[in-house]
């Protein structure tokens, strides 16, 4: 039988998480060309706002890259979904938007409030304003800061700070986290996602997290190449030699917090569990999946507390493609397989899945697609149990 899954595990070159992320992209512009502020950021706005469609117009691939880039998404889907005031993130936004846009556009853009961080991980670096700029300007050749004596500086700046760091090239992790939403918490054995390399180097987390990818190339060959689609950054929030925690946030896909871990197999656990979130976070935006998913609350097969059953849903969905992993490694003979602690780890993610299953069949309420989800979820559980 397939592995393969809608949703799940994808069948190789499939574009479907692909055309979410360019979807919920979208949404994001929609979202900022609805909004209506007053005063004197409410009239830079509307200047975005009328210069942006011509900007799509010209290079819509590359913009909406930038709408995408992790410094912008966040902030603009939290606008979207009315969780915070919108002046404070589109004040952070904005700035890390144009810094982010393309070389070539051909209209300029005068962005004419004041400059206090920029994030620009395709530079490689952040730079902390202690005297904000005025404002930037953008044009043909890319972006520039207008200083308070109207000098105009090009990106990138001198100075700065490295705060990216690669793993490949499409993925980095991160030492600078503007996500408004990381303090927020639900794991009840964690308070918040501050940034902490837990007393560890940043090259020891490069390796180990490249380890763990590579772990993952192997035994996971394409699911290993759409997570390239959908994940861009993962944020280091301390060390646990004992446990894994990790987060993620429908507001910010393609961001994953995770603390750091001796076994690579872990992290690969989770880095697969957290794109998961990602897949799920995306569609969520464009299809509720369970309509009583925020409604039903029940226990969870995976938490010590009480979830509701998207919480479930989350749960399975990221864990069933672990199952796989651990199947393909333990058949490919892979050197970590043969550990008792492995055999284990194998057997316990099979019995959670097959609870969380259970739930879901018994209390879940579907959309098509969430139908479509769960069916291919029950089969492929199915075929690794049998």
């Amino acid at each position: 039988m397939s592995d393969q899954g809608f949703l799940v595990l994808p069948k190789a070159g499939e574009g479907t998480v692909r055309s979410l992320v360019r979807k919920v992209r979208l949404l994001a512009i929609r979202s900022l060309s609805n909004v209506d502020l007053q005063g004197p950021l409410g009239a830079s706005v509307r200047r975005l706002q009328n210069w942006l469609p011509g900007a799509l117009r010209a290079m819509p691939e590359a913009v909406l890259g930038a709408v995408g880039a992790p410094d912008v998404l966040p902030h603009l889907l939290c606008v979207a979904a009315q969780v915070t005031d919108p002046a404070p993130r589109l004040e952070e936004a904005v700035p890390n938007l144009l810094a982010s846009m393309p070389v070539g556009l051909p209209e300029a853009f005068l962005w004419d409030r004041p400059v206090r961080r920029l994030a620009a991980p395709h530079l490689g670096r952040a730079w902390i304003l202690e005297t904000p700029a005025r404002g930037m300007v953008l044009d043909p050749l890319g972006a520039e800061l207008r200083h308070g004596d109207d000098r105009l500086e090009r990106l990138p700046l001198a100075g700065g700070d490295a705060c990216y760091h690669p793993l490949d090239e499409w993925l980095h992790l991160a030492t600078l986290d503007t996500n408004p939403l990381s303090h927020l918490e639900e794991h009840p054995d964690k308070e918040g996602n501050a940034v902490d390399l837990g007393g560890q180097g940043v090259q020891a987390w490069v390796e180990a997290l490249r380890e763990a990818l590579g772990l993952i190339e192997a035994a996971l060959p394409d699911w290993a190449a759409e997570r390239r689609t959908c994940l861009q950054r993962l944020v280091p929030v301390g060390f646990e030699s004992e446990r894994h925690l990790s987060a993620s946030y429908r507001e910010a896909p393609g961001i994953a917090w995770l603390t750091l871990h001796p076994d690579p197999l872990t992290l690969a656990e989770a880095i697969v569990h957290e794109t998961q979130h990602t897949k799920l976070n995306l569609v969520s935006w464009l299809d509720p999946v369970l309509e009583n998913g925020q409604t039903t609350w029940t226990e969870s097969p995976v938490r010590p507390d009480m979830r509701p059953l998207m919480g479930v849903l989350l749960a399975v969905h990221a864990f069933v493609p672990v199952a796989v992993l651990h199947r393909n490694l333990a058949e490919a003979g892979h050197p970590l397989s043969a550990s008792p602690k492995f055999l284990q780890r194998r057997s316990e993610v099979l019995e959670t899945n097959g609870r969380g299953l259970a739930v879901l069949e018994r209390e879940g309420q579907w959309t098509p697609i969430g139908r479509r989800v769960f069916g291919d979820l029950s089969r492929i559980h199915g075929d690794l149990v049998d």
